[in-house]
């Protein structure tokens, strides 16, 4: 892969969002990466597409293992997918025929642990070293045997997840939550920090590669004169959790991805003049030093 050479001053505010969302099961993190900007793709490991039906676009395609037996698919259908789309970000070359010539905008992994999940189920299936069976009638139950089932996973969404990032698209990935637990905690007694932390708590790795990490959460507030519990966007960092946001955002913002972006880039042109504004103040302070 050849070098990449970029002068950070003249790129443009957002011209390519990074973005992991966490929060609790069913705290709006889907409704929100559906706000981002579109097209939107959705690749769906969680299996709950109808929770964006007749949103305008966003296309989905949905991941699902076949039952055991059957060798586990969704993983290399994902990677197919992923190959696709280094070839072409045209919807129509994914299947979508109504689309076809329109061009992803965004892409998101609804969710990354769900995904794992995947890749460690064709895993297991395929190395016997990696495994411990467990029968149930019929059917068998494959059970992580070692550590090396847990790195061959994260290493293959790792990586698989950086040539995703690698397109020219925006990128927005959804981790579950859960509460901390402190050093001494064991399963029989667990105690907790009061923080929270990405489930499973292995995938806190893959938070660096994304400049953009929000909390969603359900919060209680007031809609149209009545209390209402409503999804809430936290961008900053809180003591519950490290939040973080290269952008010019509140504390806390209502769950839309594109009124956020268009709040950035206003707040920015307003703390940095316009070119010609910035000259004019240059020659107003050169005209005052020179009459003095």
């Amino acid at each position: 892969m050849p070098l990449e050479l970029r002068n950070m001053e003249t790129e443009p505010p957002i011209d390519k969002l990074k973005l992991a969302l966490v929060g609790a099961e069913q705290n709006g993190k889907s409704r929100l990466a559906a706000t981002a900007r579109k097209p939107v793709l959705f690749h769906d490991f969680d299996n709950k597409s109808e929770s964006l039906r007749g949103l305008p676009g966003v296309f989905v395609i949905s991941y699902v293992d076949p039952q055991w037996p059957m060798q586990p698919t969704a993983a290399q259908d994902w990677l197919t997918i992923v190959s696709k789309l280094e070839e072409s970000l045209d919807l129509g070359n994914l299947g979508f025929t109504s689309a076809k010539g329109v061009n992803v905008r965004t892409n998101v992994i609804d969710s990354i642990t769900t995904l794992g999940e995947a890749v460690s189920n064709y895993a297991m299936y395929n190395s016997t070293d990696l495994r411990r069976e467990v029968k149930f009638g019929g059917h068998k139950v494959f059970i992580q045997a070692s550590w090396d089932a847990w790195r061959a996973e994260m290493l293959e969404v790792r990586n698989n997840l950086l040539r995703l990032m690698a397109l020219p698209t925006d990128t927005i990935i959804t981790l579950h939550e859960t509460a901390e637990e402190t050093p001494d905690s064991t399963p029989e007694k667990k105690k907790f920090t009061g923080k929270i932390d990405v489930y499973p708590s292995r995938y806190r790795m893959l938070l660096k590669y994304f400049p953009e990490i929000w909390r969603v959460k359900l919060t209680q507030s007031v809609v149209n004169n009545r209390s209402a519990i409503t999804p809430k966007v936290f961008p900053l960092p809180t003591y519950e959790f490290d939040c973080g946001t290269t952008l010019l955002l509140d504390p806390q913002e209502e769950p839309n991805i594109e009124v956020m972006l268009a709040k950035h880039e206003q707040r920015l042109r307003m703390k940095s003049p316009a070119p010609h504004a910035a000259k004019q103040i240059e020659e107003s302070l050169v005209v005052k030093a020179l009459t003095k």
